[in-house]
């Protein structure tokens, strides 16, 4: 009786360990829709200061493809993460290069594409990563490890279940970052302006 006890408690304890949630399982899961569509509320907690910088917007990600961020509050701003790079819309609806120097800015633009649209592989050659939890409620800790990252950011932390809910950059220097995303939709139509602005 006690040897079959043991032996069920071992293979329970085996299924377990083999339908783990593990980072292949997540860059599965966030690769899935075409794309997604929702608000975002970010928050810039800068040392020394008692209340966050808040800015709200809309957001439309296509995963490999790229993303347009809209913001909304406290003003408006329109800006596109793409492979290329980041460029904002001016005045006369025309895209500008950002001012930043193009290695830094292709370090940017990867790592937050890579951050929102599942793509582990390239997180895991800057960061140690730990996953927790399941597919509806996962955590992802990442720690970095490059030199460059390690000069920028203390820790990443990163919330979901079919998407990614939270982010959560600490930088070395003291300041964090929060953006959250909610009001989220999958595959929906990409009207003339969200698919010149995003597709390649």
């Amino acid at each position: 009786m006690l040897r079959n006890f043991l032996l069920v408690s071992w293979l329970c304890l085996l299924s377990g360990l083999v339908s783990a949630f593990g980072l292949t399982d997540l860059q599965a899961q966030l690769q899935q829709p075409q794309n997604i569509k929702g608000d975002f509320v970010q928050q810039r907690f800068l040392r020394g200061t008692s209340k966050p910088i808040v800015t709200q917007g809309q957001f439309i990600l296509v995963p490999k493809a790229g993303l347009l961020w809209q913001m909304k509050k406290p003003f408006t701003n329109t800006m596109r993460v793409r492979q290329t790079g980041i460029e904002q819309l001016n005045a006369n609806n025309q895209w500008i290069a950002s001012s930043q120097s193009a290695a830094a800015q292709k370090n940017q633009v990867k790592l937050f594409l890579d951050l929102l649209g599942g793509q582990t592989n390239g997180i895991q050659n800057q960061f140690s990563t730990r996953l927790t939890g399941t597919a509806q409620n996962w955590q992802l800790h990442l720690q970095p490890k490059s030199v460059l990252m390690k000069q920028i950011f203390t820790s990443i932390d990163i919330q979901g279940d079919q998407a990614v809910k939270k982010i959560i950059l600490s930088e070395v220097q003291g300041d964090r970052t929060e953006i959250a995303f909610t009001a989220l939709k999958f595959n929906s139509a990409l009207n003339r302006f969200e698919q010149h602005a995003i597709l390649p």
